[in-house]
């Protein structure tokens, strides 16, 4: 006999699947709970928030929030638990869990601190990463939902008990988990990188998104009764959306962008390993030639020039305008003799500069203490 029969399963069975039940949902708890911590550990190795919408931990207050005070209403208050009863005569207990309010609580703390880094920790934040005006609109209709469901519960309006004000704070966080993912997937996709955002987040998400989805059949399979699904709208969908977002955000990381996520070779610029620019662009900035690469080749312009001037005005002030130019090829043989280089053999503009530098240099340094060792005695 199955457990997701509707005939009634063997005592053993019945508490197996509770125990199992029980082992999901703190399993879930535990995988969501770790979650948040990969990407406030990242956030204070690398001293920086770059990468990060900051609408998404914002939002994600407002969210959690949400969810807790929908779990305490289930959990703990009779008005609320008479009205599930009354809703739903075949299964008159609610399918939340102890499990989903410690995971709520939890999640609200940890955001308030994640969000807390881009303000108050001096990390390294662009001036862009502000909240849009269009998530402060969001945030401003939810709260306004919240407010005005609160009044028709106060007043017996339209029908509105206090079961519905708890409905109204999860589909709030539905709302709210459908919109924070956005931000960060947008700004992946511009950006060409997950640099910054944490894959182990999106991985013991997903995980935790199963997890509970698997907790909320199981215990509506023993009710008998498959409306604990729909009694419980957030853990639902919840579980369902945090999947999707999380393969969208996997495929970015290990298929889309994967070389861009790869630690950057720019490391000299910053010591966290990578160039940030704007929300954490990967790349030199431009104007700035030469970074990351092979300096010889991509050395900037104007220094080049200085050099051959420098080296000019040096020949001219040592050997008079006369024999500058015989000066100048006697140091470009000299140079190659150095450098090992016999005849025919070919060298770099770069290695002839130096050369030429080199001897000039020497000869200097000889001529004056030529002059010196006259001069005493």
């Amino acid at each position: 006999m199955t457990i997701l029969s509707f005939t009634s399963p063997d005592k053993q069975v019945v508490e197996l699947a509770h125990a199992v039940s029980r082992l999901l949902g703190w399993t879930y708890f535990l995988c969501w709970g770790v979650s948040s911590y990969p990407q406030l550990l990242i956030n204070y190795s690398r001293k920086s928030v770059t990468g990060l919408a900051f609408d998404y931990f914002t939002v994600n207050i407002l969210g959690f929030s949400c969810y807790t005070i929908s779990s305490v209403l289930f959990l703990f208050s009779p008005v609320v638990r008479d009205e599930y009863a009354r809703r739903h005569p075949r299964s008159p207990e609610p399918t939340v869990r102890w499990n989903d309010l410690a995971f709520a609580a939890h999640a609200t703390l940890l955001s308030l601190v994640t969000w807390s880094q881009f303000l108050f920790w001096g990390y390294k934040r662009d001036p862009t990463q502000r909240l849009s005006r269009t998530m402060l609109a969001l945030i401003a209709v939810c709260v306004a939902s919240i407010l005005i469901s609160t009044f028709l519960a106060l007043g017996g309006i339209a029908g509105f008990e206090w079961i519905d004000v708890a409905y109204t704070l999860q589909f709030v966080k539905l709302f709210v988990s459908i919109v924070k993912y956005v931000p960060q997937a947008w700004l992946n996709y511009k950006r060409e990188a997950t640099t910054g955002w944490s894959i182990h987040n999106i991985l013991l998400d997903i995980s935790g998104g199963v997890l509970s989805l698997a907790q909320l059949v199981l215990d509506s399979s023993l009710q008998n009764d498959w409306s604990g699904l729909t009694g419980n709208p957030l853990k639902l969908f919840l579980s369902q959306i945090s999947i999707f977002f999380d393969i969208i955000f996997i495929i970015q990381h290990y298929v889309l962008y994967r070389s861009s996520s790869e630690p950057s070779t720019y490391s000299p610029l910053f010591p966290e390993g990578e160039a940030e620019i704007g929300y954490g662009t990967l790349g030199p900035p431009p104007g700035i030639p030469g970074v990351g690469g092979d300096k010889q080749s991509h050395s900037s312009p104007r220094r080049l020039s200085f050099n051959e001037e420098e080296q000019r005005l040096f020949r001219r002030f040592r050997h008079g305008p006369e024999e500058e130019e015989g000066a100048l090829n006697k140091s470009r043989l000299r140079g190659r003799e150095k450098k090992g280089c016999g005849a025919g053999g070919e060298r770099s503009d770069g290695e002839e500069r130096r050369g030429l530098l080199g001897s000039s240099l020497c000869e200097t340094i000889n001529s004056t203490g030529g002059t010196v060792a006259t001069g005493s005695r």
